[in-house]
């Protein structure tokens, strides 16, 4: 019981601190992210290096999606998650 309640006071805690966190930084869905990701590499085929959501002031949020190429290229394509076209 004791374990419980732990959790649960834990549980609390974190929900209480939620919205704090959602005010200063909004983020994504996790499905945008994702068909996001599968825009960019449809674009320029290869290995994932690095993904970024950017909540840019007063513009659209866009999804940086770093790509390393078969032939070792680096390439950063950018992606509106709300329209899921590449904006380069």
């Amino acid at each position: 019981m004791k374990h419980l309640l732990t959790l649960t006071a834990a549980s609390a805690a974190f929900l209480l601190a939620a919205p704090a966190f959602a005010d200063t930084d909004k983020g994504l869905p996790a499905e945008q992210v994702i068909a996001a990701i599968q825009q960019a590499v449809a674009a320029q085929p290869g290995m994932i290096k690095d993904v970024e959501v950017n909540d840019r002031r007063n513009q659209s949020t866009i999804v940086e999606v770093e790509i390393v190429a078969a032939d070792g290229g680096k390439h950063e394509i950018k992606v509106d998650p709300a329209t899921k076209q590449v904006v380069r």
